[in-house]
């Protein structure tokens, strides 16, 4: 049987707001995870004023925390992924994808109020790099909807075809690089407003507003 939790929304900024956890009682693959990989980088001594300390890679300019940037275009940030996991992380938020819970989740028993949300699909490109390792962290996107609330993904246990996402690879060290989909679960009578990227705490996040234009199903 598949289990929703229900968090209470969280205005922002102060917390997370509401995320669904959805797990599927079918024997099905769950997200990949496992070690980290290692590697290296020539770097350049660049420290960041925003978050832990790193060496900034020679040629990657990091991205000013607030900045807005449209969907395509890439953002540079020191990412805090937990003790001795600090890299520079390059997100590009690529597309956004409004689906359809009754067609997209017909293998998942939903109650009446989950039917009744729409999942937002966001593809992005995630490139490590460097100089640490980041095997098995989880993409610092979060959702921004139209009741003014940031949450992050929804984790999904089992097969969702049109957004196969999850954590970064196992083997994820510097200049690895990784297309990932999440999947982002809005209320009934909301909009997901803009992607955001958000790699440390306290950090302003930096925004990819979704078109208007965005398109029910997947």
């Amino acid at each position: 049987m598949l289990t929703i939790t229900h968090p209470h929304n969280v205005p922002v900024p102060n917390r997370l707001t509401w995320a669904l956890a959805l797990l599927l009682m079918l024997p099905m693959g769950a997200c990949s995870d496992g070690s980290d990989d290692s590697g290296s980088d020539d770097a350049s001594e660049s420290p960041t004023a925003t978050g832990p300390s790193v060496d900034v890679p020679a040629g990657v300019t990091l991205t000013e925390p607030g900045a807005t940037l449209d969907l395509g275009q890439p953002a540079s940030v020191v990412y805090d992924a937990g003790p001795q996991r600090a890299s520079v992380l390059t997100v590009t938020v690529r597309k956004v994808v409004a689906g359809s819970m009754r067609q997209d989740f017909q293998n998942f028993v939903l109650g009446r109020s989950e039917l009744k949300s729409t999942p937002y699909y966001v593809t992005a490109t995630v490139r490590n790099a460097g100089p640490g390792k980041l095997g098995r962290a989880t993409v610092p996107l979060y959702g921004f909807d139209s009741t003014n609330t940031y949450f992050p993904a929804s984790p999904i246990v089992g097969d969702l075809d049109v957004c196969a996402g999850g954590p970064l690879p196992e083997s994820f060290g510097p200049k690895a690089t990784e297309q990932t989909c999440q999947v982002f679960l809005v209320g009934k009578g909301a909009t997901l407003d803009a992607v955001e990227l958000r790699p440390v705490e306290g950090f302003e996040p930096i925004r990819w507003p979704v078109p208007d234009s965005t398109s029910s199903g997947a």
